[in-house]
């Protein structure tokens, strides 16, 4: 017997610039899939009010309602990709950040001399006001308390740092795609192998199968930090390999039972 697998597109306000590309990632994984059971068409977070029957369930949700409900069905012995705790701690950027650096991996520290980043704390971006550059601390006081009176409680502040912004894409263990983010299409030649086993390490702390991010290179010592870890980015740059290595991971998953 064929498996039942559902699809879960996210919310239009979790796609701020991206709803197309996000649509299309799912689309395509989704077509991948047909050919291993019974795929449903995708039903938005926003438009369900409960989750069609299922064995799998492949999600871009972020919504309380839509992890709450696949919480439900993983607790059910369904397979979720990602797993609903891993979007939460997605969706709790400060709470991520300190498990990731407790880990000891690199993120940017809270206190630098060339500005800050201030970002909501959790939930996901929604506008540009989300996330804004502080040149100094007392600036990015101010940024706090405007996205506090916001209705945004928690808020991270992490320093500036110098250096190249890459774009990174992974699945799993084996998959992962980098690139520089000023065109987010020139592929990173150079230590791509090193760049693969933070991310990757990064994931799994987290619990994320399907991730994306960025990382600054530093510019005075070459370091390398995670600035941001996202789950199921849009792909857009490798959208049909992403798709095929997505789809082997359900396949694999299906075959093991987990």
């Amino acid at each position: 017997m064929a498996a039942e697998i559902a699809f879960v597109g996210r919310a239009l306000r979790y796609s701020p610039r991206n709803v197309d590309n996000d649509h299309a990632i799912l689309e395509t994984v989704r077509q991948e899939l047909k050919k291993f059971g019974n795929c449903h068409e995708i039903v938005n977070e926003d438009k369900m009010e409960q989750l069609p029957d299922a064995d799998i369930y492949i999600s871009m949700g972020r919504s309380k309602h839509s992890q709450e409900l696949l919480t439900a069905k993983e607790a059910a012995g369904c397979i979720v990709v990602n797993s609903p705790m891993s979007v939460q701690l997605c969706n709790s950027r400060k709470r991520q950040m300190q498990l990731l650096e407790a880990a000891g991996v690199e993120v940017p520290p809270l206190v630098g001399q060339e500005g800050y980043w201030v970002k909501r704390g959790t939930g996901c971006r929604e506008t540009d006001a989300d996330v804004q550059f502080a040149p100094d601390k007392q600036a990015a006081e101010l940024c706090r308390e405007a996205m506090q009176q916001r209705g945004i409680d928690e808020v991270d502040i992490r320093a500036h740092i110098s250096g190249s912004w890459l774009k990174f894409y992974g699945v799993g263990n084996s998959f992962f795609q980098c690139y520089r983010a000023a065109d987010g299409m020139s592929p990173v030649t150079g230590r791509v192998s090193e760049l693969h086993g933070i991310a990757k390490n990064a994931a799994q702390i987290v619990g994320l199968d399907v991730y994306g991010g960025d990382f600054i290179v530093s510019d005075d010592s070459h370091r390398i930090y995670i600035v941001d870890l996202n789950d199921w980015p849009s792909f857009s740059a490798c959208r049909e390999k992403a798709a095929k290595a997505i789809a082997n991971l359900v396949v694999k998953r299906m075959e093991s039972g987990q």
